[in-house]
């Protein structure tokens, strides 16, 4: 059964009811409840799928409304979904967001930031994949900003609140390769994901000891996406599906990742021949630039 609730905005679609479990491999996060940003389309959709395969509660969250009521049409999340459409740039959607998870499941332990825009966002024509620095619109770099990382602050801000209470949560920050955050280009796209990376480091130390972890999770190349490649645009001759996060954030979300915690996961590079635990060590690595910080440290005489 649906029920709408509409205030002024965002509004929420809220299906509600038992939650349907057929094995026992799909009850690894059971009773966990699971909020995705970006729900409704590619990586994002992709997420929310898997963890509610593995018996999640999943808030879907998404800017789109079409794409959303899509989504509660999937079979997978029959019984266990809330959906919200919000502006993740404004934190009293994000507020509101987390509110209507816990409203809706009593609590939140996961949370996916995988929410964001390309780079055409800040360029002339808003189509163009690529634009230089000194040609960009200032409102759009600020915007791609604001959601690809204020965006992920906000939320984890606000659903951090219920993780710590519990002494366990999860949040999974979609950021991209290193390669890309330097790129010519991508002046805004590039500087919101590496923003993002620093700020897993940053948000793992400060929730040490709650037992709430924060890591990385990236595809590991382009993604076929819709929307994010402009048509009639030049596109990367390798392409990966979607389908690649489905393993490791499933794996990434649940209790066999406990006290894991400030680090980057490929998920290319996740072997599924392989049981889960050494597949997530082989594409695991540190976030952000340790080495980077540790030399720094070094030169100024601090301990490491």
């Amino acid at each position: 059964m649906w029920r709408r609730v509409r205030p002024n905005y965002p509004y929420a679609i809220n299906k509600l009811g038992r939650t349907i479990m057929t094995n026992d491999n799909e009850a690894r996060l059971a009773n966990r409840v699971a909020l995705v940003t970006g729900a409704g389309s590619g990586m994002g959709r992709v997420m929310a799928r898997s963890l509610a395969a593995a018996g999640a509660h999943v808030a879907a969250v998404d800017i789109n409304v079409d794409t959303l009521e899509d989504l509660g049409e999937d079979s997978v999340f029959a019984g266990t979904l809330v959906e919200t459409v919000a502006d993740v740039s404004r934190a009293e959607d994000c507020h509101r967001a987390v509110d209507i998870a816990v409203g809706a499941f009593g609590t939140l332990d996961i949370l996916i930031n995988c929410a964001g825009v390309s780079m055409a966002v800040a360029a002339p024509d808003k189509r163009s994949g690529r634009v230089r620095f000194q040609d960009t619109i200032p409102d759009g770099w600020q915007r791609v900003l604001a959601i690809n990382c204020a965006g992920a602050f906000l939320m984890a801000r606000f659903a951090v609140e219920p993780m710590i209470s519990k002494g366990w949560g999860r949040i999974i920050n979609v950021t991209t390769s290193y390669d890309t955050m330097l790129a010519d280009g991508l002046c805004a796209y590039g500087a919101s994901k590496a923003a993002l990376e620093a700020s897993t480091v940053s948000w793992a130390k400060d929730l040490a000891g709650t037992g709430v972890t924060v890591n990385v999770l990236v595809p590991g190349g382009p993604v076929e996406t819709p929307g994010f490649f402009p048509p009639g645009q030049p596109r990367p001759p390798r392409m990966l599906q979607a389908d690649v996060m489905a393993a490791p954030v499933t794996w990434l979300a649940s209790p066999a990742s406990d006290g894991i915690t400030g680090c980057r996961f490929i998920a290319r590079d996740w072997d599924a021949r392989l049981p889960a635990a050494q597949a997530a060590d082989k594409c695991r690595a540190p976030a952000g630039w340790p080495d980077l910080a540790a030399a720094a440290q070094k030169a100024r005489g601090v301990p490491i």
